[in-house]
C-alpha cells in the first residue's frame, strides 16, 4: 500500500513540476515578447498582461503543491527540539488547519472557476475560468499531501507517546 501511495505522490509531483515549469517558461517568454514589442516596435501587446498573470498564478499554485509535499513552506519553531511531543502536536494542528484551507480552496475554487466560464477576459476574449482553475486543481494535490503528512505526524505522535510510556 505504501508503495502505491508513494507512486501516486511521485506522479502528482511530476505533474505539478511540469505544469509549474511550463507556466514559468511561458510567463518569461510572454513578458520578454511584451517588452521587445513595446520598446523595439512600439506595438503594445494588450493580451500579454492577462496571459502572463494566468501563467504566473498557475506556477505559484502548483509550486505550492510541491512545497506542501516536501514540507518546504515557512515553519516557525515555537519550542526547542526537546519538546518533541508538543512540536508534533502543533504539526498535527497545522495539518488539520491545512486540510480545512485546502477544502475551502477546492470547494469554492471550483465554484469560482465555474462562474468564470461565463465571464470573458477583456483582452483575450477567453473564459476567466482559465485564470481560476488552478485553485481547485492544486488544492486537490495539496489536500493529498497534507493528508499524508497528517498520517505521518500521527504515527510520529504515537511513537513519541509509546516511548514516553515505556520510560
Amino acid at each position: 500500500m505504501k508503495k502505491t501511495i508513494d507512486t501516486i505522490s511521485n506522479v502528482i509531483e511530476e505533474v505539478c513540476k511540469f505544469i509549474a515549469a511550463f507556466a514559468v517558461g511561458a510567463f518569461v517568454i510572454i513578458i520578454c515578447m511584451q517588452v521587445f514589442s513595446r520598446n523595439l516596435f512600439k506595438v503594445p501587446m494588450v493580451w500579454a498582461n492577462d496571459l502572463s498573470v494566468v501563467f504566473f498564478v498557475w506556477a505559484v499554485f502548483f509550486g505550492s503543491a510541491i512545497a506542501v509535499h516536501h514540507r518546504a513552506h515557512y515553519d516557525v519553531a515555537l519550542f526547542p527540539e526537546k519538546f518533541a511531543k508538543t512540536n508534533c502536536a502543533l504539526d498535527i494542528l497545522a495539518d488539520l488547519a491545512g486540510i480545512v484551507l485546502f477544502y475551502i480552496m477546492i470547494r469554492y475554487g471550483y465554484k469560482y472557476t465555474v462562474m468564470g466560464l461565463k465571464r470573458l477576459s477583456p483582452s483575450m476574449n477567453i473564459p476567466q475560468a482559465w485564470f481560476f482553475a488552478c485553485i481547485p486543481a492544486s488544492g486537490c494535490f495539496m489536500m493529498w499531501y497534507t493528508i499524508l503528512n497528517l498520517i505521518e505526524d500521527l504515527k510520529k505522535m504515537k511513537n513519541l507517546t509509546k516511548g514516553e510510556q515505556s520510560a
